[in-house]
């Protein structure tokens, strides 16, 4: 019988665990102009069709106001399956904050207002 020999194996491991899913409501600002909001933070849309967004510069924060209905100078807010989002560039541009990369943030509300610091 042969001495033994010491084996050190190393497990099949191809798929990397993964971190648990943000659960916090978040919300992206895209380079393209996109302000993309996961499944918790869409709740704060309470379904609305429409919002207008504000600019605080003093603040460095952004203003999403939801609302039912279509009005002068309003952005439609697209419902998809994991949240919702709206094309903003021409907001961006107008105050030329469009950022170079992606941001995600925590919203906030502030009176009737949904805001994020940018």
């Amino acid at each position: 019988m042969s001495e033994e020999k010491s084996f050190s194996f190393t497990l099949f491991e191809p798929h990397r665990t993964r971190l648990p899913k943000n659960d916090q409501p978040a919300i992206e600002v895209r380079p393209n102009g996109r302000i993309v909001f996961n499944k918790q933070a869409t709740q704060l849309l309470e379904n609305n069709s429409f919002c207008m967004l504000g600019y605080d510069p003093a603040n460095r924060a952004l203003g999403i106001l939801p609302l039912g209905e279509l009005k002068p100078n309003t952005f439609p807010v697209r419902y998809a399956a994991k949240g919702a989002y709206i094309g903003a560039k021409k907001f961006f541009k107008h105050f030329d904050i469009l950022p170079s990369q992606l941001l995600e943030t925590a919203p906030f509300k502030s009176g009737e207002f949904i805001g994020i610091t940018l």
